[in-house]
């Protein structure tokens, strides 16, 4: 097992944060500027999405980000993870105001007052950040992948079908939240899944996608049922399958949805599932003060996702005076395309 400081476990994350919340701004950005799924053909979408160089600087930004997420997971619980996160949110409220001009009502700044708290009680977390080489088993964690999988199929095909602006959203906020935390969860079992097979436990070593003969054995593993690797190769499927639906889902969502409401769902879904996976399926351990805190982020989430204005996205520096606000219930005008 790689063994770091509490503190450079923290700093890592907070790197990570920056990292995921400037490919997730960037991505919003581009998204909504480009013709959107559902609206056009994917192609049409696909060859727009690939002219657009702010949503290209996301992907990009997000590409760099798994990497340094398999290290990020060698060496911290997923729980712990998923609490950093949360610091994220905070930088999607400054930008939700600052930039797509959305207003906040007072209980959304009560939402923020609560989530600050919160990090106070979480602080005891990193104590317990240090990766853990357990995992329940493969059934019960197949099992969770399945029906993920479910929820990712059906937000394929309904999301367009929905009627009415915030179902649509919440539907494929909750499908991205569920393919991003699959392949987030495949992507934290593949090097214990592989000690384990290989008989190194309680050493987990590295995933090193830069490996590229170690890749090769694993990526075709899964055609032989008898290599030490198969399962090991299965977590690396999932995590590829879930990473390409979440790419879809996640643009989907950005065109779709609005920044307020659709990120703090997708982002809230993934921290508790990944947080109650972690703790009954790796047993990384939450104290009660931890708890604690994790419900106040969760009180705090739900208070700033509950917003009424619609999003209106500007090119930086420009003049133009944002166009009156639609009902809530109304789908935002698309902005100008880039």
């Amino acid at each position: 097992m790689v063994m770091v400081s509490a503190l450079d476990i923290f700093l890592y994350n907070l790197c990570y944060v920056g990292i995921v919340y400037g490919a997730i701004i960037l991505q919003k950005v581009g998204a909504t500027r480009s013709p959107r799924f559902g609206e056009q053909k994917y192609m049409s979408v696909l060859t727009n999405l690939a002219k657009n160089k702010i949503w290209l600087a996301g992907i990009l930004l997000n590409v760099f980000s798994v990497p340094y997420f398999a290290f990020l997971v060698s060496v911290s619980t997923i729980s712990f993870i998923m609490v950093c996160q949360r610091l994220g949110l905070i930088i999607i409220f400054v930008f939700s105001v600052k930039y797509m001009k959305e207003r906040f009502k007072k209980i959304e700044i009560v939402g923020l007052v609560v989530v600050f708290a919160s990090m106070m009680l979480l602080v005891s977390v990193i104590t317990n950040s240090q990766v853990t080489p357990f995992y329940a088993g493969d059934l019960q964690g197949l099992l969770f992948f399945a029906a993920a999988g479910i929820i990712e199929l059906v937000t394929f095909l309904f999301y367009n079908k929905v009627k009415g602006t915030k179902v649509k959203e919440v539907l494929l906020a909750v499908g991205a939240g569920m393919s991003g935390v699959a392949g987030t969860l495949a992507m934290k079992l593949l090097p214990i899944v592989k000690a384990r097979d290989l008989g190194t436990l309680p050493v987990v070593e590295v995933f090193n996608m830069f490996d590229v003969p170690q890749l090769f054995t694993i990526m075709f593993s899964i055609f032989v049922p008898s290599s030490p690797y198969f399962f090991t190769a299965i977590y690396f499927w999932l995590w590829i399958g879930n990473f390409a639906a979440n790419f879809f889902l996640l643009t989907m969502m950005y065109q779709h949805g609005r920044a307020g409401v659709a990120i703090p769902i997708n982002t809230s879904l993934n921290f508790l599932v990944s947080i109650l996976f972690g703790y009954f399926m790796c047993a990384e351990p939450i104290d009660s003060i931890s708890w604690l805190g994790i419900v106040f982020m969760t009180v705090g989430l739900l208070l700033t996702s509950k917003i009424e204005s619609e999003t209106v996205v500007r090119k930086p520096g420009s003049t133009e005076v944002p166009a009156p606000l639609p009902a809530a219930n109304q789908e935002p005008a698309a902005p100008p395309l880039v």
